[in-house]
């Protein structure tokens, strides 16, 4: 009897303090994927064990769940974290149409820590990368140190990685050494 109650207490406690920590984690994965799109954008839940619930997103719905604009299990206290984090990115209402217009500068430029020429016609933007399709050894490296991404191809720079991340692509020392690295 007392080993059933203590495995109820136990279970009981155990789910607690799991559920208070529960919280969205945010991401991208800078690399050519479904309808040509350059980022893939997901979001996550940390139930303080593991990373689960991976979902992916185009661009304007993930900025309007990340903002808070859109209720989601994602962000259900619809806490825009882009204002958390300092970044300048949001949802604004046209004034003529009054739509909602998600908009993000720093997810414009990404694509440049990979590519050394904007990968589609029609665009000659000049990026970051020492190599054609992805950044040189040294980049690489520096991409793992940084923000724990082994490959820009198969890994998403998730959580502080994915804010820092876009922090540094609109800090022009920052890219100005990213540059340089061969």
């Amino acid at each position: 009897m007392w080993r059933l109650l203590l495995i109820v207490v136990w279970i009981l406690s155990s789910s607690i303090l799991l559920e208070n920590k529960v919280r969205p984690v945010f991401g991208v994965r800078v690399s050519i994927g479904t309808n040509s799109t350059i980022n893939t954008y997901a979001c996550f839940i940390d139930n303080g064990r593991v990373i689960t619930q991976k979902r992916f997103f185009d661009e304007q719905s993930f900025i309007k769940i990340v903002s808070g604009h859109w209720p989601s299990i994602y962000n259900p206290k619809r806490i825009n974290y882009f204002e958390v984090n300092n970044i300048g990115c949001g949802v604004v209402k046209d004034s003529i149409t009054l739509k909602d217009i998600p908009y993000c500068e720093p997810f414009k430029t990404l694509w440049k820590i990979r590519f050394a020429k904007y990968p589609f016609r029609g665009n000659g933007d000049i990026g970051w990368s020492k190599k054609l399709h992805k950044p040189s050894l040294n980049q690489e490296k520096y991409l793992y140190d940084r923000y724990g991404v082994r490959s820009v191809d198969a890994n998403f720079f998730v959580d502080t990685s994915f804010w820092m991340l876009l922090k540094d692509v609109q800090d022009s020392s920052w890219i100005r050494n990213y540059e340089n690295l061969n």
